[in-house]
């Protein structure tokens, strides 16, 4: 389905209203997904706002501003997305709970919703993106390591100049094209992470094969997740390896058998996060492999602190609150829920 760019402006100030109206609009607008707080006296923010097919760009500028998605956020809302910050300008600090990362202008500052972070802007131009994470993990080998990365110029330039130039087009691009920006943006940003993770040097040639081969096997079992059947003797013999090798290549993730029930999870919370996906948690349990709906709420409530019905409700009834809030709130929830 085809759809033109929809593009949103949304301006706070200290100087445009009073301080608490001005601030308090700023924090319900992003309460769907942040908590806010100033980072000074004052604080100022203009946010342009673009919907592209499976991704949103937000060309901001933010002055006194400190953003954060703590434990307790990150499992409420249950975003699993990718974004990306663009430093054109100011100060931009930010990173995982306990780390400070500087960002230079003309860097990146990448993060993973599901996981903690903050930031925090003064004075600042920036341009962020959210992704769906699926378009990335379809091009980066090494994905699970970017939370918290900052990119130089010299190796997320192309992609800096990929997401300035959508902020700025935006209006004029056709719905095809539209359609096809978020795969652009996501390979480019997939060759930045490997490019920062994977510098080019003698003797990596090993380490380059690993990795691809655990790529082949991720792969492998994306597409199998609804056979309960699956295991390490079918991956091996799919990917073409041996048992011994595949078991080295998931061993940081506990062994395959973990890592596949942590696929599985993460399939079910997506799908319980669309509002389009009617069919019940039983359902879904064996769709996604699960031998039993009592096994799939046990492992379900291990990973995200909650049975899967609870977990759906509570979504739903966080994106109810921002329907009915009224004004650009209810707006953005609709935006962000296409991203899954």
């Amino acid at each position: 389905m085809l759809f033109p760019v929809s593009i949103q402006t949304f301006t706070f100030s200290t100087q445009a209203l009073n301080e608490a109206d001005g601030f308090g609009a700023y924090h319900d607008l992003y309460s769907a997904g942040s908590d806010v707080a100033q980072a000074g006296e004052a604080f100022r923010a203009r946010v342009q706002a673009y919907r592209f097919a499976r991704m949103l760009v937000f060309d901001r500028r933010l002055d006194g501003l400190l953003h954060s998605r703590g434990p307790l956020r990150v499992r409420r809302d249950g975003f699993d997305h990718v974004t990306l910050h663009l430093l054109l300008s100011g100060s931009l600090v930010g990173g995982a709970p306990g780390e400070e990362n500087h960002v230079a202008p003309g860097e990146i500052i990448v993060f993973d919703t599901t996981r903690p972070q903050w930031s925090r802007a003064m004075a600042a131009h920036l341009i962020t993106v959210a992704l769906a994470r699926d378009l990335v993990e379809a091009g980066a080998l090494r994905l699970p390591s970017f939370h918290g990365a900052v990119l130089p110029e010299a190796v997320g330039g192309l992609l800096a100049d990929l997401v300035q130039s959508l902020a700025r087009r935006a209006s004029t691009l056709t719905p095809e094209t539209a359609n096809r920006a978020a795969r652009a943006v996501a390979e480019f940003l997939a060759a930045a992470l490997d490019g920062k993770a994977l510098p080019v040097r003698n003797g990596d040639a090993l380490e380059q094969l690993s990795l691809l081969r655990r790529r082949r096997a991720e792969a492998f079992i994306d597409e199998r997740l609804a056979d309960p059947r699956l295991g390490a003797d079918a991956i091996a013999a799919g990917v073409g390896i041996s048992r011994t090798v595949l078991y080295r290549a998931f061993a940081e993730d506990g062994g395959v058998g973990h890592f596949i029930q942590r696929r599985r999870l993460e399939a079910l919370r997506n799908a319980l996060r669309r509002l389009s996906e009617t069919r019940s948690v039983a359902a879904l349990a064996y769709a996604y492999g699960f031998t039993s709906e009592s096994h799939c709420s046990r492992a379900f409530r291990a990973a995200y602190g909650q049975p899967p019905g609870q977990f759906r409700a509570e979504i739903h009834r966080v994106r109810a609150d921002g329907s009915d809030a009224g004004g650009l709130k209810p707006i953005l929830v609709s935006w962000q829920s296409e991203l899954y």
